[in-house]
């Protein structure tokens, strides 16, 4: 999975898991035509991928074994390139795609995408039934892929620490003592988590009904010294192992660099993650990003 955002100082590794990606539930039941891309009429699966990303085909693989199955479904191709290079690359594949080249890349600016390759599956209506970025398993995508096609609900898809899924606990927190909870796993050496504090600092004091954790893996004299002037709403957990679920916040969350932001409703679903910052590209506390209750 190619990862279009900034990381900082620290990496936690994980045990494989099914679903690499995350779920966008902001897309669910819209209209296709809003994001440029062509739709004729037929369930289709729409793949976002370019030759030069491995995951890309290993996704594109699992795709030619679910059309070689289901020949009648639709598979378009959304790619930035159209080349021979692209041909050749195709020709290593047994899938049959629609090719359609977003040369501009206005598909990929509606939609928001930050990882590639990402999946979305598409109704006969053309409405949007399941959107993913990140990497779906053979079983997974014959399974989204054959619901589609018989016209039943798509399965949604969930990952521990991902978007839909109940938020792993947070010591001494009651989800429901807020209607939203904002995580963020924040490093005092990392660059980018500096860059991005005054922002937070201000998104806080602007929302003071929020509840902001900062969640430290360590260096916490250094944290509470860069949060000393922040206000009442935003805490700071320490980032340890907890005796009560036995692992590590940072591994629960599936949290594998600083800055890593999480957002989690009144009944302890997330309701959105990101991660790194960037005051242009990647900037989470721009008015609009975070979904609050």
């Amino acid at each position: 999975m190619q990862k279009l955002v900034l990381l900082g100082a620290w990496l936690v590794s994980s045990s494989a898991l099914a679903l690499s990606g995350t779920p966008r539930l902001d897309w669910l039941n819209k209209s296709v035509k809003a994001t440029s891309l062509p739709h004729n009429g037929r369930p289709t699966v729409s793949v976002f991928a370019q030759p030069d990303c491995a995951a890309c085909s290993l996704q594109l693989g699992a795709l030619s074994a679910l059309q070689k199955s289901n020949p009648k479904l639709q598979i378009t191709l959304v790619t930035e390139q159209n080349s021979a290079a692209l041909r050749e690359y195709l020709s290593g594949f047994a899938l049959k795609p629609t090719v359609y080249a977003d040369t501009a890349g206005k598909s990929i600016q509606a939609l928001g995408l930050k990882t590639l390759p990402a999946v979305m599956y598409v109704n006969a209506a053309g409405t949007v039934e399941g959107f993913y970025e990140g990497t779906l398993t053979n079983a997974e995508t014959r399974e989204l892929g054959t619901a589609l096609l018989a016209g039943k609900p798509v399965p949604r898809l969930t990952v521990p620490g991902g978007v839909g899924s109940p938020a792993p606990a947070l010591p001494g927190v009651n989800w429901a003592s807020s209607r939203n909870h904002l995580l963020i796993f924040h490093s005092a050496s990392c660059r980018f988590c500096t860059d991005q504090l005054p922002h937070l600092l201000k998104y806080a004091r602007e929302n003071p009904k929020v509840a902001v954790w900062i969640v430290a893996p360590g260096e916490l004299d250094a944290v509470r010294k860069q949060f000393a002037g922040a206000s009442k709403n935003v805490r700071i957990v320490e980032d340890k192992t907890d005796v009560s679920i036995g692992v590590k916040l940072a591994s629960a969350y599936r949290a594998q660099g600083t800055p890593t932001q999480i957002l989690v409703n009144s009944a302890g679903i997330i309701e959105r993650r990101g991660s790194g910052f960037d005051i242009e590209q990647v900037n989470p506390f721009q008015a609009g990003t975070l979904p609050l209750e």
